[in-house]
């Protein structure tokens, strides 16, 4: 027999969603319109006390909802799949608008929307009954933004009248935004006038934030007011679309600390997930750490965030805690700190005021030329132990945690080594900047592209050797009469195995060489998710089949390096060049090695997760992604499904992170860029740094992701974020090259000046300001990129 129950009767969600909901909104004491519900509805058969409920309520205008089971659960929402019949007057109406909200639980598209998001089966239809709000303001609030991720905004949209033709989408809401303590942060009127008094919305953010400490921290809450401006809540149900809090994992940091994206944002472009922060994030630390140790009277290393920070899953550089080595190194100032992590002056980074006296930091200069000096001694000791440190393999996922662990310090000194062999050539490139400025600072675009261009004459650089062979493995495949048809024409996979049969020929042995020395390298080759050339070749293919294209059509770029010309230089500049020189080289290699370690570590976390899923304890391999090291430590040791919902929620949260954007510089946390094209975007132009000279007009190619670089034809412009070792083959089909961020060190910056190409770094907003098909200039001599 078909049941009606009061709000105050319902005890658990066997009435659905919406109707538990409003039961549960009721008892934590917020104002809900008076509301009944009919149990497992039906649209011929009507409760025989149906009308006695009706005038319980009030009589009169009601709204009729549905509330089916699985409706408005965590699981998925159902939102607009079944029917709502709003100003429904009388019995008998009331009749035909209980029958109508049965009916559409068996609509297409609930029944599409069921089997593509729900394993329900057959369900029944319970049905709200509620008296109307006569409103004369209504809308929606979230308790996190269902836009951004974020957990720490919450949401209101305001129109007048009904809420309804907001969810429809016939009327633009007001919009506001507000932090964790309700101050309004962003507010958007479509009027003169707002909707919404200041009042009103801090009302609306007070009763929600109740409700999610009583109900569950994400709701998507509907709500109204009437004439008088007394406020109702219409429904409250889980947000079904959002991740774990995009904050969970951000590292402490003082108010007054400034911190950068430039020089990280490189190295590790992007959001990143948990477990390469735990591990990457670890290992820069240490070495920074380590740095501080032996020259700037740091006592020990330890476990706390001093120069690396993560918030909302992008790594930071805390210059403040750099800066730390100024009191005890003279030659450490907040210029050259800039300088060298932006290349570019930093005022919102302050000298510190209680340095040690003069000559205790003449000494700590003394100390951090010694450091830097026995960088190549360093080097060799480090490799002849490095070469034999592997991890072993086990066949359980204990055993196999417990190599990993043991293998961790190897990253941690490994970026001991590298910062150091980095240290080294950025003290030599600022010396060799300085013969060239004559000593003056900062440095013209004229001076700046001259000093590059002086250092572009290293010979041997590892990433360019790597260049150079894979070019090799493209012209033994322009080559063959098949290179077509069996190569260039097909999908990644099947060109893959061509190459790596014989087939076809010399080439297949020039790959496997390629392979065998270059292999660890990859697109953001430092994230431990990215798995390796040599486990994913496919990834390494589709760039050779763009290089081959080029070939075919004779449009390729040939690499030439300009031999530097000494005979019009300075006798200290002669001197101190080929020093520069081997300086690049040197931390090249190291940079490689770091890459190497990180590549046997991303090989036994791989492992790890495949006897994870073996063992039951994973649904699927890539989660191992989402635990930090330490925690994936405790859940091998004890397994449990709650941490399994935690990776699984941080998985969906890292496509909110890698959706944000950044400034270079933060004083205290940062704030993800709410970005807004300027006024004169169609004359667009920026100015960043020249990194290798030339001028060149041409079409542009906006690629965000070295996946839409694939895209790319001969003799356009590249304009994209970063580039990293993954995009050195389509260095032969640009023209040009235009990066938001970056140095003159920078990927980009060196393999640009290896090829010839005009280049300019560190633009920013290129990619925002720019489409691809747009007809563009850059003069890599003055640093502007503008649109024709």
């Amino acid at each position: 027999m078909t049941n009606i129950l009061t709000l105050q009767q319902i005890t658990d969600q066997a009435v659905g969603g919406k109707a538990s909901g409003l039961a549960e909104l009721t008892r934590h004491g917020l104002n809900v319109p008076p509301a009944f519900v009919i149990v497992s509805a039906s649209a011929e058969h009507f409760p025989e006390n149906l009308e006695a409920h009706y005038e319980s309520i009030g009589g009169g205008k009601v709204a009729v909802r549905s509330s089916a089971i699985g409706e408005d659960g965590e699981d998925s929402s159902f939102a607009g799949q079944y029917e709502t019949i709003l100003n429904v007057e009388g019995v008998d109406a009331l009749k035909a608008a209980i029958a109508q909200c049965v009916n559409s639980l068996g609509s297409a598209q609930a029944t599409a929307y069921k089997a593509e998001h729900a394993n329900l089966g057959e369900v029944d239809m319970c049905v709200v009954v509620q008296r109307m709000v006569d409103a004369r303001s209504a809308g929606v609030l979230f308790t996190a933004d269902p836009v951004s991720g974020r957990h720490d905004r919450l949401i209101i949209d305001a129109v007048r009248g009904l809420g309804e033709a907001l969810v429809s989408g016939e009327v633009t809401p007001d919009h506001y935004e507000l932090d964790r303590d309700n101050c309004v942060v962003r507010r958007e009127l479509t009027g003169e006038q707002p909707i919404l008094s200041d009042a009103q919305v801090q009302a609306l953010a007070s009763g929600a934030r109740d409700a999610a400490g009583s109900l569950a921290p994400l709701l998507d809450m509907e709500w109204a007011i009437d004439g008088s401006g007394e406020l109702f809540w219409l429904q409250a149900r889980p947000i079904t679309t959002l991740g774990s809090d995009l904050n969970e994992l951000d590292t402490p940091i003082p108010d007054d600390h400034v911190i950068t994206r430039c020089n990280v944002g490189e190295m590790m472009p992007g959001a990143v997930c948990p477990l390469t922060f735990s591990v990457q994030g670890r290992a820069i630390e240490h070495g920074m750490q380590h740095m501080h140790v032996c020259y700037a009277n740091r006592p020990a290393i330890n476990q706390e965030w001093t120069q690396i920070n993560l918030f909302f899953g992008h790594m930071f550089i805390n210059m403040t805690g750099g800066l730390q080595s100024s009191r005890y190194v003279s030659i450490n100032t907040v210029e050259s700190m800039g300088q060298s992590l932006c290349g570019r002056p930093v005022p919102e980074l302050k000298p510190l005021k209680d340095v040690a006296p003069f000559w205790r930091r003449w000494y700590g200069t003394w100390q951090f030329a010694r450091y830097v000096m026995k960088s190549q001694k360093v080097l060799t000791e480090f490799e002849s132990r490095f070469k034999h440190a592997y991890i072993p393999y086990a066949n359980d996922s204990r055993s196999m945690m417990d190599a990993i662990h043991a293998y961790f310090p190897w990253i941690c000194e490994t970026n001991e080594v590298h910062l150091r062999s980095s240290a080294f050539s950025g003290v030599m490139e600022g010396i060799i900047q300085s013969f060239v400025t004559g000593g003056s600072q900062p440095p013209d675009a004229d001076q700046q592209a001259e000093a590059a261009r002086l250092l572009a004459g290293a010979s041997d650089v590892e990433s360019a050797v790597m260049v150079d062979r894979l070019d090799d493995v493209v012209d033994l495949i322009a080559e063959h009469p098949d290179a077509v048809n069996a190569f260039q024409k097909v999908d990644a996979s099947q060109a893959l195995q061509w190459l790596q049969s014989d087939a076809a020929g010399a080439a297949r042995m020039r790959f496997e060489e390629f392979l065998a020395a270059h292999g660890h390298r990859s697109i953001r080759e430092l994230c431990l998710r990215e798995a390796g050339w040599a486990d994913e070749p496919e990834k390494l293919i589709v760039t050779m089949q763009a290089s081959l294209a080029a070939r075919l059509q004779g449009t390729a770029t040939q690499r030439h390096v300009a031999k530097v010309d000494t005979s019009g230089l300075s006798r200290g500049l002669k001197f101190m060049l080929p020093i520069a020189h081997n300086a690049i080289r040197r931390r090249e290699h190291t940079k490689s090695l770091l890459v190497m370690v990180t590549h046997r570590l991303k090989r036994g976390y791989r492992h790890l997760a495949k006897l994870l899923v073996e063992e039951g304890h994973l649904p699927d391999p890539d989660l191992v992604f989402f635990f930090t090291h330490d925690e994936l430590r405790g859940f091998v040791a004890n397994p449990n499904s709650e941490w399994v919902t935690r990776a699984e929620k941080r998985r969906l949260a890292l496509s909110f992170h890698e959706k944000m954007e950044f400034d270079d510089i933060y004083v205290g946390k940062p704030e993800p860029l709410v970005w807004e094209p300027p006024k004169d975007a169609a004359e667009g132009e920026l100015i960043g740094r020249p990194v290798s000279r030339g001028v060149v007009e041409g079409t542009a190619r906006v690629a965000l992701t070295i996946q839409e670089a694939a895209e790319l034809q001969p003799g356009e412009i590249l304009i994209a974020p970063i580039t990293d070792i993954g995009w050195t083959p389509y260095f032969s089909l640009i023209a040009g090259l235009a990066t938001d961020v970056g140095s003159a060190v920078s990927h980009g910056a060196v393999i640009a000046r290896e090829y010839g190409l005009p280049a300019i770094v560190n633009l920013r907003q290129a990619t925002r300001l720019f489409k691809t098909g747009d007809r563009v200039r850059l003069d890599a001599d003055k640093g502007v990129l503008s649109r024709l």
